[in-house]
């Protein structure tokens, strides 16, 4: 199944909800990076809330960067996409793992420690927006709604989750965002907070309702609902050749070959979000300076 965003007016247009399914972007994910169970959760939570913001992006070449430190043992981990869709990211740490939490779970929240979300959007401005904000539950949903109240002075609900099967495959991977426009009634903010206050589990709830316009419905707490968009985003590195040759200038002719002498005669640049590594002799990078 293809990984689907689906966008939503409720109560009458006073409120938007963006439902995602990113089982197939979160399993890519952990295959790539060989993730272990809690790492795929705390990656596979901001996979999915990446996903969401990047479709608020307006342009194609629009671009935004999530990165979430915290002092677990994790260490930091970072996400991109863009206004075409094509979302990527990676762990610093991918292979940790840990005891489940008391109450039975991945624990996610130990594993990101205490720390910080960074967001950075590249939206065609002279200076790129960096919005900041302190981790509150190091669950990330939490996080994330913390973030968006602070930093874009956005109040809404956010409810992120993966599910790791027994045979450690990725069942499923879900999310979604409820954000009250500027019109909304405080008795929709009302019903919409008591909704959201009782549902535990996001993927929980996307597997009992097989149909994603019931899910909105649910958590909207409108069954008249409008659906306004389905968008299929894509977990896809956007490395080449051109990006890595570009590093590779910017590090400066005598420092490439400096690090050449260092490494038998080779520079290599590994790609952090897919893993692929591009090798470079010294006739390739005094071609590079030829140029």
């Amino acid at each position: 199944m293809e990984n689907r965003i689906r966008k939503y007016l409720a109560h009458n247009g006073m409120v938007s909800v963006m439902v995602m399914d990113g089982t197939k972007m979160v399993s890519e994910a952990r295959n790539t990076h060989n993730l272990s169970n809690v790492v795929t959760a705390a990656l596979g939570r901001t996979l999915i809330m990446t996903s969401i913001m990047s479709c608020k992006l307006k342009e194609k070449g629009n671009r935004i960067t999530v990165q979430i430190k915290g002092d677990g043992p994790i260490g930091s981990m970072v996400t991109c996409g863009d206004g075409n869709l094509k979302i990527k990211g990676y762990a610093s740490t991918p292979n940790v793992e840990l005891p489940l939490n008391s109450i039975g779970k991945l624990d996610v929240a130990k594993a990101v420690g205490k720390g910080y979300l960074n967001v950075i959007k590249d939206i065609g401005l002279k200076e790129p927006y960096i919005g900041y904000s302190n981790l509150v539950s190091s669950e990330i949903a939490e996080d994330f709604a913390y973030y968006f109240v602070t930093s874009e002075q956005t109040p809404c609900a956010v409810a992120l989750g993966v599910n790791i099967a027994k045979d450690n495959k990725v069942d499923m991977a879900a999310g979604y965002i409820i954000e009250p426009l500027p019109d909304c009634s405080d008795e929709v903010i009302t019903i919409i907070e008591s909704i959201n206050t009782n549902i535990f589990s996001v993927t929980g709830l996307m597997s009992d309702l097989a149909d994603m316009d019931d899910v909105a419905k649910t958590i909207s707490g409108d069954n008249h609902i409008e659906l306004l968009e389905e968008v299929y985003p894509q977990y896809e590195c956007d490395c080449s050749l051109e990006r890595i040759d570009k590093t590779i200038i910017a590090l400066g002719k005598e420092e490439a070959f400096k690090i050449a002498d260092e490494n038998q005669g080779f520079v290599e640049i590994n790609c952090n979000f897919c893993n692929k590594t591009y090798q470079y002799n010294k006739e390739m990078i005094g071609k590079l300076f030829q140029k």
